[in-house]
Parts: C-alpha cells; sequence; structure tokens
C-alpha cells in the first residue's frame, strides 16, 4: 500500500502568473466562482517519478482539493519587511481573511497544526525564525484558491518560494520535519539543492 502523502506541494515555477486584480480569493456565499483564464498545477503525470514513489510526500495541487485547516498563510523565511508586500497582494486578491503568521524558532518545534493557530498580534515582538528556506503554507483555502495565489505571486516582486498545504496527514506532523520534506521534494523537483 502506498504511504499517505504529509504535504501537498506546488511550485511556483511550473504555473503561469496572471494579473492579480483578476483573481479573487474572497468567500463567496455560493463557493462558486468564475475564474478568468485556465488552472494550471503540476499534473501527476508531469511529476518526475521519483515524487510520486511510495516515501515522497510530493501531491500534486488539484482545483478540486477541499479546504482543511483555519484561514491562515504561514510565511517560513520571510523577512518582517515583507508583510505589507504579501497583505497588499491578498488585498488585491480579496484574500485578506486570511490570517499571515511569520514563522518563529519555538514554532519550528510545534506541530504543523498548532502553528497555523498561532496569533501574532504585534508582529514587531514576533522573532521570526533565521536561515530557513521560503515556504508559504496555506490553510483553509480551496485547490483552486491556493493555484489563484501561486499563479499570481511573481506579481508582487519578492523571492520566489515554495508552496505547500496544510493537509490532515501533515497536521500532527513537527513543522520543522515538514518544513524538510517539502524541501527535499521542492529540491528533487527543481534539481536546486537549497542547503
Amino acid at each position: 500500500m502506498a504511504a499517505i502523502p504529509a504535504a501537498a506541494i506546488v511550485l511556483h515555477r511550473v504555473l503561469v502568473a496572471r494579473s492579480a486584480a483578476a483573481i479573487p480569493l474572497h468567500r463567496a456565499p455560493a463557493r462558486r466562482r468564475r475564474w478568468r483564464g485556465p488552472l494550471r498545477s503540476l499534473p501527476p503525470e508531469a511529476a518526475p517519478a521519483e515524487l510520486m514513489e511510495e516515501d515522497s510526500k510530493f501531491v500534486p495541487l488539484n482545483a478540486d482539493d477541499p479546504m482543511y485547516g483555519p484561514p491562515a498563510l504561514l510565511l517560513i523565511g520571510f523577512d518582517k519587511g515583507e508583510t505589507d508586500k504579501i497583505q497588499a497582494f491578498l488585498k488585491e486578491l480579496e484574500g485578506e481573511f486570511l490570517k499571515v503568521i511569520h514563522c518563529t524558532e519555538e514554532m519550528t518545534k510545534q506541530t504543523l497544526w498548532d502553528a497555523m493557530h498561532t496569533e501574532q498580534p504585534n508582529l514587531e515582538a514576533v522573532k521570526i525564525a533565521d536561515s530557513l528556506p521560503r515556504i508559504c503554507i496555506f490553510s483553509g483555502l480551496t485547490g483552486e484558491e491556493m493555484m489563484m495565489f501561486i499563479n499570481a505571486f511573481p506579481e508582487t516582486g519578492l523571492e520566489p518560494a515554495a508552496f505547500a498545504a496544510l493537509v490532515p496527514n501533515s497536521a500532527e506532523k513537527v513543522l520543522g520535519e515538514v518544513i524538510e520534506e517539502i524541501m527535499g521534494d521542492h529540491e528533487m523537483l527543481t534539481g536546486k539543492n537549497t542547503g
């Protein structure tokens, strides 16, 4: 039997960017939206075979993936100075309902579920973890909404990042382990060693 995947990973470089203004993330009552243009993600057949093996934690992102977890965006390896750009970007996408969380050293020892529920009312008081790879972990979004965010992310002018989603199988894993798994799959997919 195949291993249960721990994290859904999608990389921005395999997606097509579109205008952020055309990509709303707001919560519509009927949960049905009309999106402009085709949605693109990494289909299973386009992923390297080693990512689809039993020990890989890679799961391709699909537009029909359901929501899971609280509405939050965990930023790992991002500076405090980038918060304003991320929040402005979310506002353009009508995604300001997402709570933006910066990863701290303490959080890397918590479960991913606990990290996604972290409250950071005063960003100035937060000691962001140093020397971590750049990762955005989504929670509380559908696959379609995550794809829209990823497609538009290059327009922020921020450094590239790996993208992942909170899924039931990764929720109780320690965040530090999840970061290692994400970067292992990211390196396998891109052929780059980020360590």
